[in-house]
């Protein structure tokens, strides 16, 4: 499974970003080949409707879940309809949230 975390920056050791839609980056991991990954977010820079924006990005990517600080009511609706679970951040490094991730410390949104 991908797993998605918005952030700042392109290193494990960024914080988990505050903006989920406005992050510059997504840090992905794969559990399937326990990799890390950061792609650039392309709705950085939206007009509106970042955060749609940046679901539909994700989806197309085949994200399977999200761990966030927060959430929009429209983007977290677009998440649940494709499927994809949802977990509440914390601010803390991404690398350190994907070990809560492995080791089911996140609570499920």
């Amino acid at each position: 499974m991908k797993v998605a975390i918005p952030s700042s920056s392109n290193q494990e050791d960024s914080i988990m970003y505050e903006r989920f839609g406005r992050c510059n980056y997504f840090c992905i991991y794969d559990s399937e080949y326990d990799t890390l990954d950061f792609i650039t977010n392309p709705a950085v820079n939206a007009r509106g409707g970042a955060g749609f924006q940046a679901v539909e990005f994700l989806l197309n990517n085949d994200i399977g879940a999200v761990i966030v600080p927060r959430l929009g009511p429209n983007a977290e609706g677009v998440l649940k309809r494709g499927k994809v679970d949802i977990f509440q951040g914390e601010n803390i490094p991404v690398k350190d949230l994907i070990e809560k991730w492995k080791t089911n410390s996140l609570t499920k949104i």
